[in-house]
């Protein structure tokens, strides 16, 4: 796409323009994502960087597993919400015909701040599986390496995630000088 995928509608929603074969990757990565979290593999670094720690000192085991207890159950609960929201808008355009189709999702507020967490959740696991670090830029694949397409999806999740945000902080009214 040459233009901005995003923009404001006059009753407050946003609109977006996918194709449909990202819908399809999206639902995809959603329903991956989706398994991730209800069978989570304790020694899956994905779900560390998802969940991380509250508490780093291993003294304080017995709060991380309080603290844990408390907090993890609505995390969850609100990930795999928005998971099953961002689906439920594009699994019918990915099922659809014409796989080179442009469609424009419509999203309200609530519907922002769902795919805003799951496209970050997707980068970060993601991420954390591929071994992505500060120096990425300095990475340099083969083509045939069987991890560029992970790379690629990484570097479309971050572009697609990082323009959300330039509009949605756009959208932020200026701070004055008084008060801040």
């Amino acid at each position: 796409m040459d233009r901005r995928r995003f923009r404001r509608l006059r009753d407050g929603r946003l609109a977006m323009q996918l194709h449909t074969a990202e819908a399809t990757l999206l639902a995809h990565l959603a329903d991956e994502l989706t398994e991730l979290l209800e069978t989570p593999d304790p020694n899956d670094p994905a779900i560390d960087r998802l969940f991380p720690r509250a508490y780093l000192d291993p003294t304080e085991e017995e709060a991380e597993q309080s603290f844990s207890a408390l907090v993890a159950p609505d995390l969850l609960r609100a990930r795999l919400d928005a998971l099953r929201a961002l689906v439920a808008t594009v699994r019918p355009l990915a099922d659809g015909p014409g796989s080179d189709a442009i469609h424009t999702v419509e999203l309200d507020a609530e519907a922002e701040a769902q795919w805003l967490a799951v496209l970050n959740d997707a980068r970060l696991a993601l991420g954390t599986r591929l071994g992505v670090s500060d120096d990425r830029d300095e990475i340099e694949l083969d083509p045939d390496d069987p991890l560029v397409h992970a790379f690629q999806v990484y570097d479309w999740l971050t572009y697609l995630q990082g323009e959300l945000v330039e509009v949605l902080l756009g959208e932020l009214p200026d701070v004055d000088d008084d008060d801040a």
